[in-house]
């Protein structure tokens, strides 16, 4: 087995637990991976011409059996904890696209908000 099919099982290891402790550990562990995972996305532009679709991540994998627990899991705990890293995602990922979407800063204008005072 891969080093990195055993630490994906051992990811997730810990929701089926009884122990509530358990189940809250590693979901803090599986919200550190993804904004971890989250904070190293660069915009597709970034990519090399010859590349025609992003490298595979297991981001996705993740997030989709995130969403799949947000369903189907026993626990209503890491139900909402499930929830919790879904939102926190989106909001991390759309804050990032309305920064990139003002652009740089005018130095050689005033802001429409300073000009309205």
């Amino acid at each position: 087995m891969e080093v990195q099919d055993r630490e994906s099982l051992g990811r997730w290891e810990g929701l089926g637990s009884r122990d509530a402790i358990s189940r809250t550990e590693a979901m803090e562990n599986i919200r550190q991976d993804v904004m971890r995972r989250v904070e190293t996305i660069r915009p597709i532009t970034s990519l090399a011409p010859a590349s025609k679709s992003p490298p595979k991540s297991d981001l996705n994998d993740i997030l989709a059996h995130l969403l799949m627990l947000t369903k189907r899991c026993p626990f209503d705990d890491v139900k909402e904890q499930c929830v919790r890293i879904l939102q926190g995602v989106q909001a991390s990922l759309s804050g990032r696209r309305q920064f990139r979407a003002m652009g740089p800063p005018r130095s050689h204008s005033r802001s429409p908000l300073t000009s309205a005072l």
